[in-house]
């Protein structure tokens, strides 16, 4: 498996990958967060390539420098992962998760992190599969902060 990083000419076949991931933000927010993830130097998007160079899924990943349970900073952090369903059951899983770790070892990450909704459990269970240990189960807050 390889981490084919993705061109701004490619954004409309990233936009459908980040569709099926993220599918309850709408397109503005999609196009808006691309453009921002594009000139974020923490950000690193790749389209996920096999053999024959195929497109067979999506990896964003990012760099944190806090993430909770990991003790190291910054940490490696999978912010989104979708493998085409052709795809699963057969290996590729695994193989996107190597040449992930090879990714984090060439840029000194120590440690790789994840997060998925509650009610993903495919995703839960993906990530047990592939070595993750689940730290935390948190709903997450975020407000506008207002002038006063």
């Amino acid at each position: 498996m390889n981490l084919t990083p993705i061109k701004k000419n490619q954004f409309s076949r990233w936009k459908n990958y980040r569709n099926t991931v993220f599918n309850s933000l709408s397109d503005k927010f999609h196009e808006i967060e691309m453009e921002k993830i594009l000139n974020d130097i923490d950000w690193f998007c790749y389209f996920l390539t096999n053999d024959n160079n195929q497109i067979i899924g999506l990896a964003e990943l990012s760099s944190r420098n806090i993430v909770d349970g990991c003790l190291s900073s910054p940490v490696a952090y999978i912010e989104g992962l979708y493998i085409e369903e052709q795809y699963r059951g057969k290996g590729a899983g695994k193989e996107t998760m190597r040449a992930i770790h090879r990714w984090c070892k060439q840029r000194g990450f120590t440690e790789l992190a994840a997060d998925t909704e509650l009610e993903n459990l495919g995703a839960q269970k993906f990530f047990n599969a592939v070595g993750f240990n689940e730290t935390y189960r948190v709903v997450e807050f975020c407000t506008k902060v207002e002038n006063t």
